[in-house]
């Protein structure tokens, strides 16, 4: 380790701390990180690509006793070195000989940027963990958010490291992610087609978006929601009208869409009034027994993304979790379910009297 590198990490420490903080020599601080996916209870790789931020506390006795008092690591950038293999900051860190160090951590560490979303630093207290207030999801972009378990009282970089399978490193502060937000996404299916005066059917999906959206609101790490305030209203492109895309009805394979998923903001679904919904506009193209030529029917419509079938056997969903992926499936039907039906009746003849005459007598 170089000397020069280790002088500005100590001179760091020191401005940020009132107490007297040794280190040990040569035992840099590094991570070993990991996502958390809730739908099957399982850890994910975190992207090698990415980096987070992280604060630390040094504590004389421990977390519970000091809290907060001595900042050791002041929103720091940890970044993936692929020459060391190893998870750490990018100005170097180092254990200390006496106390525990307690490690917060968020990512991305571009989340304070205004096209992320999130326009102030985070902050972290011992009540709330970490606060994001006003956090906006950006429809132009796609980022997460995710937060990190408290790793409280840490004296050494754990070896071997925990999530070693998924991260491949060999030793670090265990730091596990949440996704502080939610994930939705669609796949599209074209209805089976019934109608035996129809010879060939397709559908061309024209564009897909989810509309009245909440995208605003306030995130609570240590609240039970955790997400509050929802408001304000966005749109969220799914499938874009310069991407039309054809299918056939009734096929196996669903068709997933150009953009896969959308990371939106965790939100009660409304079942009445303004609703989360999704917008499509579609081209039914029908070519009918004795005919040549598709007929195009051009159909738009907006259906809500709040549904309860639960008193018909049927399943429910009237929310977005936190750190939940949500996979919808959208059958288009290529005509109404509603069969033809014909309401007979005979217009009654309309009576004219005439007069004739036969051999009449002048």
């Amino acid at each position: 380790m170089k000397k020069y590198l280790f002088f500005a990490a100590a001179a760091l420490v020191a401005g940020a701390a009132c107490a007297k903080i040794d280190r040990v020599d040569e035992t840099a601080i590094t991570f070993n990180v990991v996502n958390y996916v809730q739908q099957t209870k399982a850890n994910t790789e975190f992207p090698k690509t990415e980096t987070f931020g992280t604060f630390a506390w040094w504590t004389q006795t421990d977390w519970a006793t000091d809290g907060q008092t001595n900042i050791f690591m002041d929103n720091q950038e940890v970044a993936y070195n692929t020459t060391d293999n190893v998870w750490a900051p990018t100005l170097p860190y180092f254990w200390t000989k006496t106390g525990k160090i307690t490690f917060a951590s968020y990512a991305p560490y571009t989340a304070a940027a205004g096209s992320n979303g999130f326009v102030n630093l985070p902050t972290h207290t011992v009540a709330d963990g970490f606060l994001f207030t006003d956090y906006t999801v950006v429809n132009t972009t796609d980022v997460d958010l995710m937060y990190a378990d408290l790793v409280t009282d840490q004296t050494k970089n754990t070896n071997p490291a925990t999530y070693t399978a998924i991260s491949g490193v060999a030793e670090g502060v265990p730091t596990l992610f949440h996704h502080a937000l939610t994930q939705v996404a669609f796949v599209f299916k074209a209805g089976k087609n019934t109608n035996p005066n129809v010879i060939d059917q397709k559908i061309v999906l024209n564009e897909a978006k989810i509309i009245n959206i909440y995208n605003k609101g306030n995130f609570t790490q240590n609240n039970a929601s955790q997400w509050a305030g929802q408001n304000g209203s966005a749109a969220y492109e799914i499938n874009a009208a310069s991407n039309s895309i054809e299918m056939v009805w009734d096929a196996a394979t669903p068709y997933t869409p150009s953009t896969v998923s959308r990371i939106v903001l965790p939100q009660d679904l409304a079942s009445t009034g303004t609703q989360q919904s999704i917008y499509l506009s579609y081209t039914i193209k029908t070519k009918y027994k004795g005919t040549t030529d598709f007929a195009d029917e051009v159909v738009t419509s907006t259906v809500p993304l709040y549904y309860d079938n639960t008193s018909i056997g049927g399943s429910k969903l009237v929310k977005w979790g936190i750190n939940e992926s949500i996979l919808y499936t959208i059958t288009i039907n290529p005509y109404s379910d509603d069969p033809i039906y014909f309401d007979p009746a005979v217009v009654d003849w309309t009576v004219v009297n005439g007069a004739i005459e036969v051999n009449a007598i002048d």
